[in-house]
């Protein structure tokens, strides 16, 4: 940027953040009594002391103990099941899913998904998350939710092999999905993604298909991974495999993977999650939740996998937005 346009911007700064702490990233804590930051649209254009009295006509908000610090991002999310708290509690996965939730999913509406899609936005700013990874039915929906709130999305339609509530059957999913990718082209905020829902829910010619999905749209690819020890017994009786090693053998492990949960993996598993570049979810609430177990995170960490710390619903995580929304 020249130092023309460097002005330009800097006469557009319309709020002033000011607090005693300064977040820069997850290492870089800085302290004093007046640190401010300065934003014109949706740019940060200066950092520094006092700059409410170089910038008199912007709006200051201001606390002498405040905390200034990047958006969070939620990696995972089902943001529309905000609908569904306190349903089916302490019950394992697959007794919750299949026989509690999948029964509801059926009577969803667009409507509901859009108002629960809200409730759940509203709860993450709240958090101080500024941008989320969702994977829910009725995606069209939740972006509508998504750009009225002016949040950062990453989002698309949960893929089955299966009749879907929203959808219905599967090839209408992937022509939903069309849909989506060519409605949010050329949005700013909202990005869409290729979701797969797990190994025990989609074939593994579905799987390949979505992957050459994502593949052709540059897209991010969003799936359930070795949640439980029911999920891995399951793919081990189907594949002769861990869900893990089943998606190896496809050719399907790469750096647009995004893998939630991964609570059931080994250190062999971890080396080659590292080596295939693929980012990993946590999500520790959920886990509790329906007793799926603990994800070995200090090992994933050491190893060097990509691991984002998720709460159910309402979530805090580890990775930074550089986004001021």
């Amino acid at each position: 940027m020249s130092q023309d346009n460097i002005t330009d911007v800097k006469s557009d700064v319309h709020l002033i953040l000011s607090g005693r702490y300064l977040v820069l990233n997850s290492r870089d804590v800085q302290e004093q009594d007046d640190i401010s930051v300065a934003v014109a649209g949706d740019r940060i254009v200066e950092i520094g002391p006092n700059l409410a009295e170089k910038y008199p006509q912007a709006e200051c908000i201001a606390h002498p103990h405040g905390l200034i610090m990047p958006g969070l991002i939620n990696t995972h999310t089902h943001a529309a099941m905000s609908c569904f708290r306190g349903l089916a509690d302490d019950l394992p996965l697959m007794e919750w899913l299949q026989e509690h939730i999948f029964p509801r999913e059926a009577q969803l509406t667009s409507e509901i998904v859009y108002q629960s899609t809200l409730l759940s936005i509203c709860e993450m700013i709240k958090s101080g998350t500024t941008s989320f990874n969702d994977m829910y039915l009725f995606a069209k929906d939740v972006a509508r939710a998504t750009d009225a709130s002016g949040m950062r999305a990453w989002l698309g339609e949960g893929m089955f092999d299966f009749p879907s509530p929203n959808y219905g059957e599967l090839e209408n999913g992937f022509t939903y999905t069309e849909e989506l990718f060519e409605l949010y082209a050329k949005n700013q905020l909202i990005t869409v993604t290729v979701n797969p829902h797990s190994v025990y829910t989609c074939s593994p010619a579905l799987l390949e298909r979505l992957a050459a999905q994502a593949e052709e749209k540059k897209a991010l690819y969003h799936i359930h991974l070795s949640e439980n020890q029911d999920e891995v017994n399951t793919c081990t009786e189907r594949y002769g495999c861990s869900p893990v090693q089943h998606l190896e053998n496809l050719g399907l492990l790469n750096e647009r993977v995004v893998a939630a949960h991964g609570v059931m993996v080994s250190e062999e598993e971890i080396d080659l999650l590292v080596e295939r570049k693929v980012k990993l979810a946590h999500c520790p609430e959920s886990n509790m939740k329906l007793a799926s177990g603990i994800a070995p995170v200090p090992a994933m960490l050491e190893k060097g996998l990509t691991v984002g710390l998720v709460r159910t619903a309402v979530l805090l995580t580890t990775m930074w937005t550089s986004s001021v929304r």
